[in-house]
C-alpha cells in the first residue's frame, strides 16, 4: 500500500501539546542567542582597545637592572643613560616609527557586561603634542576643546558613555580625586584619549611609541637590540595585546558561552525527551491501528519523523524571529546608550544552535525507534 500518512494531522489536532514543545524549543533558542550577544560584548568592546589601538601606539618601560645586564648594540659597554639613548635613537630611526616620548600615562576603563579592560593613554605637556598624537591615531575632537593646562584631558566618546561621564566631570575621581578635568570628547575607532599631567598623579611612566602596524612588535625590536627583558619590565605592544585578547576574551568568553548553552540545552533535551515519550505513549493505539489496516512500520516511522521535522522547523523559525529582533532592540535601547559595544547578528551562532536542535532531534530517535518496534496489530494488543 502506498503511504499517504499525513504528518500535519497530529500537529493540527494536538495544538496544545505541540505548541508547548515548539514554545520550549523556540524560547530556549532565543535565550541562548541573547545571552550569547550579551556575553560577546566583552569581545566586541575590547577589540578596539586590544586589536586596533596597539596597531598605532605602544608603551614600554625597561628597568635599570635589565639595561645593566643587556648588551645594547652600539653601546655594549656604555652606562645606563648611553644604552637607553642608543636604543631610543635606533627606534626613532626606524621607518614607520613616528615618535618616541617619555610620558606619564593614565588608563581609560571600559566596562563590558562581563569584565573590564583599561587602555593606557599619554599625558603630554604641550597641546601640540596632543594634536600630533590624535592625528596619528585618527581621533577627532567632536565636543569641547583640547587640553591647554595641567590636569586637563580629552576622553573617548565610548569611554565617556560607558563610564557615565561628561565634559566638566573629574576623570578617575575614585583614584585621584579632583585632579583630571574632562574638557573635550574625541571620537575614534580605537577609544583614543589624551591629556596633560598634573604634577605626578599617574598610573605609570612609559616610553610612548607612535608607529605603524608593521612596527608593532616592540619586544622583537628590543631583543634584536640586545635587551634581555625580564618580569620587571613592561611592554604593551601589538603581539602582547593580541595574546591578551585571545586568552582573556575569545577563549574565556567562548568557554562561558559554551557552558551556559550546554546546561540549557541539556535541560531542554531532557524535557523534550520526557514530553515526547509521553506523546508516544498516548499514541500507541493510533500506531497499532495504522499497522492493522496495512501500513508498514517504516511508513509510520516516516510519518513520525516528518512530524518531528515540522515541529523543529517551526521552533527554529520562531526562535530566530524572537532572538534577532530582541537582540537588536537590546543593542539599540540599552547597550549602545550605555556605551557598551555589541553586535546583534551572529549567523555562526544561529548555525550552531540549529545544529544543536538537530542533535536533539537525533536523540529523540531512541524513543521513536523503541515505539516502532513495539507496534502491534489490533488482534495482538492483548499479547
Amino acid at each position: 500500500m502506498k503511504s499517504n500518512l499525513s504528518a500535519w494531522n497530529y500537529v493540527k489536532n494536538n495544538r496544545r501539546s505541540v505548541g508547548t514543545m515548539i514554545s520550549a524549543l523556540a524560547l530556549s533558542f532565543a535565550v541562548i542567542y541573547v545571552v550569547h550577544v550579551l556575553l560577546m560584548t566583552s569581545v566586541e568592546g575590547f577589540k578596539p582597545m586590544l586589536l586596533e589601538y596597539p596597531k598605532k601606539v605602544g608603551f614600554f618601560n625597561i628597568s635599570e637592572k635589565t639595561l645593566e645586564k643587556s648588551k645594547v648594540k652600539g653601546a655594549e659597554d656604555a652606562d645606563l643613560k648611553e644604552k637607553m639613548k642608543a636604543l631610543l635613537t635606533k627606534l626613532r630611526a626606524k621607518e614607520g616609527v613616528k615618535d618616541v616620548t617619555w610620558a606619564q600615562v593614565l588608563q581609560a576603563r571600559y566596562q563590558a557586561v562581563i569584565g573590564q579592560w583599561s587602555e593606557e593613554f599619554p599625558l603630554y605637556t604641550e597641546t601640540e603634542e596632543i594634536v600630533r598624537y590624535l592625528e596619528h591615531t585618527g581621533a577627532k575632537l567632536i565636543r569641547g576643546r583640547l587640553p591647554e593646562s595641567e590636569g586637563e584631558v580629552v576622553i573617548s566618546s565610548m569611554v565617556l558613555r560607558n563610564q557615565k561621564l561628561d565634559i566638566g566631570d573629574w576623570f578617575m575621581k575614585d583614584q585621584f580625586g579632583e585632579t583630571f578635568r574632562i574638557v573635550g570628547e574625541v571620537e575614534s575607532d580605537c577609544m583614543v584619549s589624551a591629556g596633560m599631567p598634573n604634577h605626578y598623579y599617574n598610573t605609570g611612566m612609559y616610553y610612548v611609541v607612535m608607529y605603524n602596524e608593521d612596527n608593532g612588535n616592540l619586544r622583537a625590536f628590543l631583543r634584536e637590540q640586545g635587551v634581555e627583558l625580564d618580569a620587571a619590565d613592561t611592554v604593551y605592544d601589538l603581539p602582547a595585546h593580541r595574546e591578551h585578547f585571545r586568552e582573556d576574551c575569545e577563549l574565556l568568553i567562548a568557554n562561558v558561552v559554551n557552558a551556559i548553552s550546554a546546561v540549557v540545552l541539556v535541560f531542554v533535551a531532557v524535557t523534550i525527551l520526557i514530553a515526547y515519550v509521553s506523546f508516544l505513549r498516548n499514541r500507541v493505539n493510533e500506531f497499532c491501528l495504522y499497522a492493522s489496516i496495512g501500513y508498514r512500520r517504516m511508513e509510520v516511522y516516516g510519518m513520525m519523523m516528518r512530524e518531528m521535522f515540522i515541529i523543529f522547523g517551526i521552533s527554529l523559525f520562531f526562535g530566530v524571529v524572537i532572538a534577532v529582533p530582541v537582540s537588536f532592540l537590546l543593542k539599540e535601547l540599552i547597550l549602545d546608550p550605555a556605551g557598551i559595544l555589541a553586535v546583534a547578528w551572529y549567523p555562526e551562532q544561529i548555525a550552531k544552535l540549529t545544529a544543536t536542535l538537530l542533535l536533539i532531534l537525533g536523540v529523540l530517535q531512541i524513543p521513536v525507534l523503541v515505539s516502532i518496534r513495539r507496534i502491534k496489530t489490533i488482534d495482538r494488543l492483548e499479547d
